[in-house]
């Protein structure tokens, strides 16, 4: 990791923290997420269903180890996650002040049309219902859970404005949207002067590095910070879905999802294979996992990463992955086996600023 991509703020424990985008938010470069929490016979069921006391040794081990950023949605078990948060917060007797508490909004929430969304009513409505569930008076950051097609960008932008001008929200953010979308929206903030867009949350992993062909560099050019979700692409980096012994009564056996080159996959953790056996962490090998996590945390343009652990175990093994330091030939290695295949107009970016990259200084 270069001197550039150290975080501004270290604590004394070695946990590391960086501002979030353009703003004077400092969160964990590893964040707690809690799509694990609340879920039933649903959708979310599949994902997890960790019920309150397990949530609250989860929440308990995070902040431990130094995080101060927790993640969730509405959507999440359909309140029931947030819910799950809120009170483990209470359990646990955290300071309101020591946490920085992000939801989303846009899934939807009731029958009907105007219960989805990123239209005004939807929003002002929800943020309101999730304040309730959390227990608390303000939400850190308030993040649009995917575009909404059928809502003018400007009334989800104004909407999002009115609640931090109202004190209900601190930061507000997008997750799921393309470059030319959040362009558009950053745009808008600066033209009507409302409050900027600090952050993104998006899928970024060795197998899934599709964010690198224009994200990544919009974001880097804003000043926009980004959180990544599903960076084990769905449990299958963790290396258990691939090789001859894997079981076919497995959570990607259900739900296949994000979706995975399985060729292209197994070429990747064929070397992260290699470069884990060759690491320890007191005396700890170093799973797979960690190593998947490690790579995200040494990209630069990765504000941080959303852990969604299902046990105390998982979380405590992902914990590592900010002690783990690869070499140059490591990452070297790391980067060849994953990387995109060219496409235009890339290479031809790349081609014509031959012209220019010799005048840097």
């Amino acid at each position: 990791m270069t001197t550039e991509n150290l975080p501004r703020f270290q604590q004394d424990n070695g946990v590391r923290y960086r501002t979030l985008g353009n703003s004077g938010l400092f969160v964990s470069e590893l964040c707690l997420g809690a799509m694990t929490f609340g879920g039933d016979k649903d959708v979310w069921g599949m994902i997890g269903n960790l019920q309150q006391e397990q949530a609250d040794e989860l929440v308990r081990i995070a902040l431990e180890a130094g995080i101060n950023f927790i993640d969730t949605a509405n959507i999440y078990g359909y309140g029931a996650s947030e819910r799950i948060v809120g009170q483990s917060l209470r359990n646990l007797g955290v300071r309101r002040e020591d946490i920085v508490l992000a939801t989303k909004v846009l899934g939807p929430m009731g029958e009907g049309p105007n219960n989805r969304g990123g239209s005004r009513g939807h929003i002002m409505t929800q943020c309101k219902a999730s304040l309730a569930r959390l227990q608390m008076d303000y939400i850190d950051l308030y993040q649009i859970h995917g575009f909404d097609p059928a809502t003018p960008i400007e009334e989800t932008l104004e909407a999002l404005h009115t609640l931090v001008q109202q004190g209900y929200v601190r930061y507000v953010g997008l997750s799921n949207w393309a470059a030319w979308q959040v362009m558009k929206a950053i745009g808008i903030t600066q033209a009507r002067h409302l409050c900027p867009i600090v952050s993104l949350q998006a899928y970024y992993t060795l197998v899934g590095r599709d964010l690198e062909r224009d994200v990544i560099p919009m974001l880097q050019a804003e000043k926009v910070g980004l959180m990544v979700w599903s960076p084990l692409a769905g449990g299958y980096l963790s290396g258990k879905y691939e090789g001859p012994n894997v079981s076919e009564e497995n959570r990607r056996a259900k739900f296949d999802f994000p979706p995975v080159d399985r060729e292209r996959g197994a070429k990747v953790i064929q070397v992260m294979r290699e470069i884990a056996a060759g690491k320890q962490i007191d005396g700890r090998p170093v799973s797979l996992a960690a190593i998947a996590l490690a790579w995200l945390l040494h990209q630069k343009a990765v504000t941080s990463v959303i852990l969604g652990a299902k046990r105390v175990d998982q979380l405590k093994d992902n914990l590592l992955a900010a002690r783990v330091r690869f070499s140059d030939d490591e990452l070297a290695a790391l980067d060849e086996v994953s990387r995109l295949p060219q496409e235009y107009p890339g290479w031809m970016l790349q081609y014509m600023a031959q012209y220019r990259d010799h005048m840097k200084a």
